[in-house]
């Protein structure tokens, strides 16, 4: 007899995975934060052919995004088939991917939005006797039904990621949220001139740019004329190719960072490639250190460039990306080349003290004295620093030297100040540490309700930036207390009546502007001290310190150095950022091959 063993069959370890988890793994493809509903929504609202799109926010989009369009609208067939996955009108077959014309082909956007909110989707066709209404709610269908609304459509996101918390945790505050909102209908707008757009957060206006005829008048909607002046228009043209735009004018104030908007064929995309076309042109036009303002628009055949590359269709890849990056850079390059042909203002200059002018510091620190390796104070080669520049002590004990007298050497690659207290040698970032001083300053003066402000002769008017604007909302109570006089001039404007006094000598729409940009940009990482006032604080104190590449006086590097000791944490900036370093003597021994005085 032969026995016969059963084989036992152990469960495999791979699965197939619910359809609601992986829409939800789909959708985090093309749904980061509210910003990325807003692009997808708008853009179905232009590939319909809107004339007006409006979208409103609640709480930066967490809790309601509504984008209303009046596009062509859908049937009621249609509407249920578009929160379908994979379900689209723009495209048919293969072949239709080498020819894309519209902003979404993919049929992911409405489907992949549903299954991390509650979605409702309410439209009309031209002709069509009633609208329809699609409910659903965090992937799963609610309802179909009849209900009355006018040509087009219109979306509304409310609760994103409550079914997901993992991901909501990951939102910022409402503000920023809000501010890369304004970001994305900014984007669309610039790119669809045509089309009037319109957001609200809150209920305030946060973008107002009714249809235009041009993209100089769009540019002038979304960022003033102050921005628009300085411009300069891009049009070149090869081959297959064609380049066209605005870029910022070489001669005047350049941002804090680069600002590339690039767009093919109406499509908004990012490529450092392109990106890096546009900078190398200002350095062959003789910038050395290019930042940028530049929209500029790359008109191609379709079938040159393939968008079929990420689930969010912001990156795209060219049959040949050598002809387009020659392009764009000589396209530049003539842009700039035409400006340097023409009279243009004087650039703009920090107000520089002459040599010699008396440089206010604080009284003497700890009955150390600081002296001056050379000569007198002030009599260093170089100008002061820029007038307005002063420096104020707090009482912590100082920890900076060891000895009773601190010597100023001068200054390394005009970026950090040399000194010694008669054992080691100390190396000072002027920046951060100036940085440092003003920050504990204006900290001091608020808790104090001592604030010293800067009234201005007349008040400006300011056209912020869309992605700017929620901001100011946000931060409203803690720009008042620092010295910000700030009144809502409707719409798009803020009228400033005051400034800190440490901004003095600053040009006032630059310093807010840039303020107002770093609180955005700078991750959460990046500081030391807590949100809210104290950050904004840091931020003044950083736009209002002397600049790394700054040349001063020695008796300027000599407050540096005083005020730096009487703070209460002078060894970084409120970025974190080291303010001093010690370099032991035994160190400095050691690299001459010497013990205290006698070689080794």
């Amino acid at each position: 007899m032969i026995s016969r063993v059963e084989e036992t069959k152990q469960p495999g370890r791979i699965r197939r995975l619910s359809e609601d988890l992986v829409n939800k793994i789909a959708a985090g493809e093309v749904v980061e934060r509210p910003a990325s509903i807003v692009k997808e929504l708008v853009e179905n609202a232009l590939d319909a052919g809107a004339r007006q799109v409006v979208v409103e926010i609640e709480h930066g989009g967490k809790s309601l995004i509504r984008v209303r369009d009046d596009g062509c609208g859908m049937s009621r067939d249609d509407a249920v088939l578009s929160v379908e996955r994979h379900a689209t009108s723009k495209i048919a077959a293969l072949d239709d991917l080498e020819r894309v014309a519209t902003h979404g082909f993919r049929g992911e956007a409405l489907p992949s939005i549903a299954s991390v909110c509650a979605l409702v989707l309410t439209t009309r066709e031209e002709g069509a006797t009633a609208g329809t209404e699609v409910a659903v709610h965090h992937g799963r269908m609610a309802h179909v039904r009849d209900t009355a609304h006018p040509r087009g459509t219109t979306v509304e996101a409310r609760d994103l990621f409550n079914a997901v918390p993992a991901r909501r945790k990951f939102l910022r505050a409402d503000a920023t949220e809000a501010a890369h909102v304004a970001e994305a209908i900014t984007v669309a707008a610039t790119s669809r001139p045509e089309t009037g757009f319109r957001m609200t957060s809150g209920g305030r206006i946060v973008v107002e740019a009714p249809a235009t005829r041009d993209l100089a008048q769009r540019l002038y909607q979304l960022f003033g004329d102050d921005v628009l002046m300085d411009l300069a228009p891009l049009e070149w043209s090869g081959a297959s190719l064609r380049v066209s735009g605005f870029v910022s004018r070489p001669d005047r104030p350049a941002p804090a960072r680069p600002a590339i908007r690039l767009f093919v064929n109406g499509r908004p995309v990012r490529d450092r490639m392109l990106a890096k076309a546009a900078t190398d042109a200002y350095r062959g036009a003789g910038v050395s250190n290019p930042r940028p303002v530049a929209f500029v628009f790359i008109e191609i055949p379709p079938h040159a460039v393939d968008v079929n590359v990420h689930p969010a269709k912001t990156e795209v890849r060219f049959a040949d990306m050598r002809a387009v990056f020659g392009g764009v850079e000589r396209a530049v390059m003539q842009a700039l080349s035409a400006t340097s042909r023409e009279t243009a203002p004087a650039p703009f200059v920090e107000s520089v003290a002459e040599p010699g002018t008396p440089y206010r510091v604080t009284p003497g620190w700890a009955q150390r004295d600081i002296v001056f390796a050379g000569g007198a104070p002030g009599d260093g080669e170089g100008s002061a620093v820029s007038r307005g520049v002063s420096f104020s002590a707090s009482d912590a004990e100082p920890e900076l030297a060891s000895d009773d007298r601190i010597v100023v050497l001068g200054q390394h690659r005009h970026t950090y100040i040399v000194a010694s207290d008669g054992e080691d040698l100390l190396l000072v970032d002027q920046h951060t540490a100036h940085e440092r001083v003003r920050f504990e300053t204006l900290v001091a003066q608020f808790e104090t309700r001592s604030v010293e402000t800067q009234r201005l002769i007349e008040p400006l008017v300011l056209t912020l930036p869309p992605r700017l604007r929620p901001l100011v909302k946000e931060h409203a109570a803690a720009l008042s207390d620092l010295g910000f006089e700030t009144e809502d001039f409707g719409g798009a404007e803020l009228r400033l009546g005051s400034v800190p006094a440490l901004l003095r000598g600053l040009d006032p729409r630059a310093a807010v502007e840039g303020i107002l940009r770093d609180l955005l940009d700078r991750d959460a990482d990046g500081w030391i001290v807590p949100p809210g006032r104290e950050r904004l604080a840091a931020t003044i104190a950083c736009h209002s310190a002397v600049r790394a590449g700054q040349v001063l006086a020695r008796e300027a590097m000599a407050a540096i150095v005083r005020d730096l000791a009487r703070t209460r944490h002078p060894t970084m900036c409120p970025h974190g950022r080291p303010a001093i370093v010690r370099i032991p003597k035994d160190d400095v021994s050691r690299w001459f091959g010497r013990k205290g005085w006698r070689r080794e």
